[in-house]
This record gives structure tokens, C-alpha cells and sequence, in this order.
């Protein structure tokens, strides 16, 4: 299983195990957790990422209660422990009467470029700003019945009928350019009634986060890709025009406080059993 944990400690960092200098892992590029669960009842025993325990193999001299990794998601103090483990547990195993497990987890820094376990986000997409433009004037020549079958003919709902009995464009977010509209009303003899078409100049992005404590914020992680292209449009100046590079994007904003991330840099660690 891949389980994400906090990067957001004070006072030290961490690099990518492959930009590291030693051989099997340190304290700059490694955290290692124990893992060791029984099960005397008669009862199915899921086993979460909370009974990871830290190891000490890769602690730095030094190190305090403070600058500790932990996995996430953090444990919610709001509701009961049964029901936490149920709700926010990451199953690792389910054990049946005097089975046992015991096993070393290593964690170690790297990014999505190089395996998908390493990935910020679970949902990371576009969509162009959709643009209907509905011919009034044509939409009232139909019949009552044709109106209700072009509404019908759009599978996301996005036209209706108002109280004068007349088309209107209800929904335009929820269009998927599948074209639906246009087909029916060309079958109709409306070939130019409607037009669905995407505006190039307007899109909405959507981020979601691993969980809900990190390891990155969605806004940090919007906030890390603008740095990214910032950076390749720089040397992209640089090669073409001999631009030298003299302005790059903050770390974050100086205007906003910083938002709740869990990560600083543009990387993230994964576990791998």
C-alpha cells in the first residue's frame, strides 16, 4: 500500500534518495516505521496505518518529539478511536484469530516523474470554459414536442423550458462538448440553432489532496506547478533571446499566511512495503 507522510517539519529537509550520497538510505533521505500486530480475538482484525510505529534506524542526532514524520492522515480527536480507524484508516492487512504480522516500512522522497506511488494529489484536471450560443429566433419555430426532445437529447441537462414555453440555456458548466444538441437539432432542420463550442481563454482547474492533513495542500500544490512552468519558460527565454533569469515565483504568496501544507518543496514521500 502507499501511505503519505508529513513532510512539513521544522528545521530540517530532505532530499531524493537518488540525489543522496549514501548507500542505503540516511537520515537526509529515508524514515523507517515498525510495524508489529497481533490478533487473539475471534474477530477480523483490520490492521490501519495508525499501528506504524517509528523506527530509530534513520533518526538524525538530536532529533525531538517535534521533528518527528508522521503518516497521514492524522488521528481525528473528534470522534471515537473505533470509529476513526474505520472511517480514516488506510487498511494495510486483515487478520484472522493468532495470525500476526510483523514487518519495516521505509519511506524515501521522490516525485510523480519517476512513479506514480509519489503522486501529490488524487484528482488533478482541467475544463475549457464551455460556450453555448443558442439562435432564439430558430428555438421558437419548434414544436412543443420537439422542444421537450432537443432538451431531452443533452445528457447533462444543460437546456430546459421556461414558463413562456421557450429554450433557454439552463446549465452551461456541465456541458462535455459531446455535441448531443447540435446533432439533434440538425436531424430537426435547425442545423444552426445551437453551437457548443470551448473558450480558450478561460479554464477551470480541479486539485483534490491525498487526504485532508497533507502531505501537500491543494493550494500548494497549484501554487508548486505555476513555479515549475515559471521556471521552464525561463530557460526557454534564456536559450532563445540569452535572457538571463532575474525573477522567479516565491515559495508562496507574501500577501496570504501560509496555507495548511504539509510538504515545503515540490516533492513528496511515499512508503513502499
Amino acid at each position: 500500500g502507499d501511505i503519505p507522510p508529513d513532510l512539513d517539519v521544522p528545521g530540517f529537509g530532505m532530499r531524493e534518495y537518488k540525489d543522496c550520497g549514501c548507500f542505503d538510505g540516511c537520515g537526509h533521505c529515508s524514515k523507517n516505521y515498525e510495524l508489529s500486530v497481533g490478533n487473539p480475538t475471534d474477530c477480523v482484525l483490520n490492521v490501519t496505518h495508525f499501528d506504524l510505529k517509528h523506527g530509530k534506524e534513520y533518526d538524525r542526532e538530536g532529533w525531538g518529539e517535534d521533528k518527528r514524520v508522521e503518516v497521514l492522515p492524522t488521528p481525528d480527536q473528534d470522534i471515537p478511536e473505533a470509529d476513526d480507524r474505520r472511517e480514516n484508516g488506510i487498511l494495510l492487512v486483515k487478520l484472522k484469530k493468532d495470525q500476526h504480522v510483523s514487518m519495516t516500512c521505509q519511506a524515501r522522497k521522490g516525485i510523480a516523474k519517476y512513479h506514480s506511488k509519489w503522486m501529490a494529489v488524487a484528482t488533478a484536471l482541467y475544463q475549457y470554459q464551455p460556450k453555448i450560443v443558442l439562435r432564439q429566433e430558430e428555438a421558437d419555430t419548434l414544436t412543443a414536442d420537439q422542444k421537450v426532445e432537443f432538451i431531452q437529447a443533452c445528457p447533462r441537462k444543460c437546456f430546459d423550458i421556461d414558463m413562456e414555453d421557450r429554450i433557454y440555456v439552463k446549465d452551461e458548466m456541465s456541458c462535455i462538448f459531446c455535441d448531443e444538441c447540435e446533432a439533434k437539432a440538425k436531424v430537426m432542420g435547425k442545423k444552426t440553432m445551437v453551437k457548443a463550442k470551448m473558450d480558450p481563454s478561460k479554464f477551470y482547474f480541479t486539485v483534490e489532496s491525498v487526504t485532508k492533513d497533507g502531505p501537500r495542500s491543494a493550494i500548494d500544490v497549484v501554487r508548486a506547478g505555476l513555479r515549475v512552468l515559471d521556471y521552464k519558460f525561463s530557460l526557454f527565454m534564456k536559450d532563445a533571446y540569452k535572457d538571463e533569469i532575474k525573477e522567479w515565483l516565491p515559495l508562496r504568496s507574501s500577501a496570504t499566511p501560509r496555507p495548511p501544507s504539509r510538504g515545503r518543496g515540490a516533492r513528496d514521500l511515499d512508503i513502499d512495503f
